[in-house]
């Protein structure tokens, strides 16, 4: 027996930059400083998160560096992540009254890497984005990489104006909308910008194929909103839907070893081994292993029966990973 591993989440690059748990408050009617959380510096192109708790229905925003990350008004916990350009950068947290004043606390910044990871930096969007992950060659341990996840992040405004996000089928106030190699999206989830605030976000998940170039165009009604945008695409990011990350190929008989765990959000990770079959009568007869569940879930499976390439591995979980792959050849 061999046993062939692989941490594809780069715990040795991870760090977390910021961890400030005192509470902030702010009451003014006009965009400025709930608070500031200092600089951060990055020694290269970074993937960053954040998880912020709001306690009051406000106008926020959080801006690193030059450019906007996300934007909020309701009470809640809010999570995201960014693809931050080395460099030192401010983090900065902004506010204005909206339905009332401003109050912010448990603020947490930090930077984490994957293997196969590829990115559109944090920055004005000036022109249609290209990204492509790269398959590998040659193929790895467990097979060949076959989908990826991509995030878009966007934040916009329009000067003295309200900003929306489109959906396809929509026709709304200074309209923004984004297109995957020319086709339409629904956004994942938009805050939109009807009090005219000048703070509007949204972003979008989605499954596409490794090896191939894909593009992303953001139209705007209006020429003078201004949209800030982050891209990143990878096999073992986790989204709202099941993604297929790889293609299996290896020794029969070998156990296949999988560890999910949260990057910015802590979701219910469901992890599948199977294929849906021409008629399914749901995941107990069209998938031969299943494992579901919060934090850190470990799955594995033992192809004793099952043939290797007629199965493969399905994953979702908005908000969380793949951080480990290992197959125990026989």
């Amino acid at each position: 027996m061999v046993l062939l591993g692989e941490q594809v989440r780069q715990l040795t690059s991870e760090e977390r930059l910021i961890n400030d748990t005192a509470t902030y408050t702010r009451d003014n009617a006009a965009w400025g400083t709930i608070h500031s959380y200092g600089n951060i510096t990055l020694s290269e192109d970074s993937l960053v998160t954040f998880k912020v708790t709001v306690d009051n229905a406000s106008a926020y925003r959080l801006k690193i560096g030059s450019y906007y990350v996300h934007g909020c008004y309701a009470s809640a916990v809010y999570t995201g992540i960014a693809f931050v350009p080395a460099g030192t950068h401010a983090v900065v947290m902004e506010q204005r009254n909206g339905v009332g004043s401003g109050s912010i606390r448990l603020f947490q910044l930090g930077k984490a890497k994957f293997n196969d990871q590829i990115y559109s930096a944090l920055a004005t969007y000036a022109t249609q984005i290209s990204l492509t992950v790269p398959q590998r060659s040659p193929p790895s341990f467990f097979g060949t990489l076959k989908n990826a996840v991509f995030a878009v992040h966007v934040w916009a405004y329009t000067p003295a104006g309200q900003t929306n996000f489109e959906n396809p089928g929509d026709a709304l106030t200074n309209g923004v909308s984004l297109a995957i190699d020319g086709t339409q999206i629904t956004w994942t989830d938009r805050i939109q910008d009807t009090g005219s605030l000048e703070n509007a976000y949204a972003y979008y998940y989605g499954s596409l194929s490794v090896g191939s170039a894909h593009t992303f165009t953001i139209t705007k009604d209006n020429a003078n909103t201004v949209v800030h945008i982050s891209i990143v695409g990878c096999p073992w990011l986790l989204f709202g839907s099941l993604n297929e990350p790889m293609s299996l190929d290896f020794l029969q008989l070998s156990t296949l070893y999988l560890t999910y765990e949260p990057l910015d959000v802590d979701p219910t990770k469901n992890s599948k081994i199977g294929k849906i079959h021409s008629v399914s009568y749901g995941d107990a007869t069209d998938y031969y292993s299943t494992a579901s569940g919060t934090g850190i879930l470990n799955h594995s499976y033992t192809f004793e029966i099952v043939k290797v390439p007629t199965v493969s591995v399905f994953a979702s979980g908005l908000g969380a990973c793949i951080s480990y792959v290992a197959v125990d050849m026989r």
